[in-house]
């Protein structure tokens, strides 16, 4: 059963006691490492994905166990370092490349997520995920081959569960667990004298996002929308440009020093402001060019933006923000 708590039941409920499009060759072994980022909090790879988690001498607070390949890896590499169990797995989001590997954990660990997961992942299974959409060339809520690409491709096969060379949102996320603990806005876990605080930042590259902020180590981590030195994949995701702004803006309120995302490099709160500032520009850029009359054609021939155009993912990325970005609010989706 989901339960929904009050902020401080984590405190007490136990004693004081890492571009999605980014994927390894299928014969090349996986980029997996585990680095400190300060203090006894971790960043952990698996190849282009990243996640995080808080060693204390009670057990580990996880961030996303990312898939189940990765998660057992993870599991050992914990044991074998730390000799503690994952006592939490907290979830960023339900899409399947963050979440599909929770059940590696759930023999030790209470898995948390938003309130919104639960819907999000039945939405997502009867249709589509969002994350993949973008690539749904004929619109038919399912990928083939041609249509599939960086991890969904690698792992094609795996998830074609009934091998019609066609994956659908169930087969996607199948794997995807859901949440034992859900949280409205924000929440506490405490374990073993330290703390991360779960914080909901509204709609964005999904319904049910969840950034985690580490007030100790003066660190976030969150993925897809929020990233650091590179120009997001996933916009607009169920969000409009409007609610990302505010979703940043709201992050971007926090205490925090060091950023850890989903997909890009770590960076400093400078980082991030200058990512929130790409998207305010974004929208200053095509509301003029609304306000013109300027095709959507002639825009992305323009230089418009060409400032950011030393981050990582500049191309293609600037085209595909600016055309969802003109196409959004052409359509009075704010």
């Amino acid at each position: 059963m989901n339960k929904r708590y009050p902020i401080s039941w984590l405190a007490a409920a136990l004693p004081l006691t890492l571009v999605v499009g980014c994927a390894e060759a299928p014969d090349e072994a996986p980029t997996r490492e585990i680095v400190q980022i300060t203090g006894d909090l971790y960043r952990a790879q698996d190849n282009s994905h990243f996640t995080v988690f808080l060693l204390t001498p009670e057990g580990i607070i996880l961030a996303d166990p990312l898939n189940a390949d990765y998660a057992a890896w993870l599991r050992d590499e914990l044991a074998a370092r730390y000799d503690v169990p994952v006592r939490y797995v907290l979830f960023s989001h339900h899409h399947w490349d963050h979440a599909s590997g929770a059940r590696i954990f759930d023999d030790t660990a209470t898995l948390i997520g938003h309130e919104n997961y639960p819907t999000a992942l039945a939405e997502g299974r009867e249709t589509f995920p969002v994350q993949v959409t973008l690539t749904d060339n004929d619109g038919d809520n399912r990928l083939d081959r041609e249509e599939a690409f960086g991890d969904v491709l690698a792992a094609f096969d795996e998830l074609d569960t009934n091998d019609d060379d066609y994956l659908s949102g169930a087969e996607i996320l199948a794997d995807v667990d859901q949440p034992e603990v859900l949280y409205a806005d924000r929440m506490s876990v405490s374990l073993g004298g330290k703390r991360v605080e779960l914080v909901h930042p509204g709609p964005n590259h999904s319904t049910d996002a969840t950034v985690l902020y580490f007030p100790d180590e003066r660190t976030i981590y969150g993925v897809d929308f929020l990233n650091v030195k590179r120009l997001a994949y996933g916009f607009p995701g169920t969000g409009t440009l409007d609610e990302w702004i505010a979703s940043l803006k709201q992050i971007e309120a926090l205490d925090f020093d060091i950023v850890s995302p989903g997909h890009s490099s770590t960076g400093t709160k400078a980082d991030f402001v200058a990512y929130r500032q790409f998207f305010e520009d974004l929208r200053d850029v095509v509301d003029a060019a609304l306000a013109s009359g300027q095709s959507l054609d002639d825009l992305l021939a323009s230089d418009a933006l060409s400032e950011y155009s030393d981050l990582a993912n500049y191309e293609p990325q600037r085209n595909r923000n600016i055309t969802h970005a003109y196409n959004l609010r052409a359509a009075g989706r704010l």
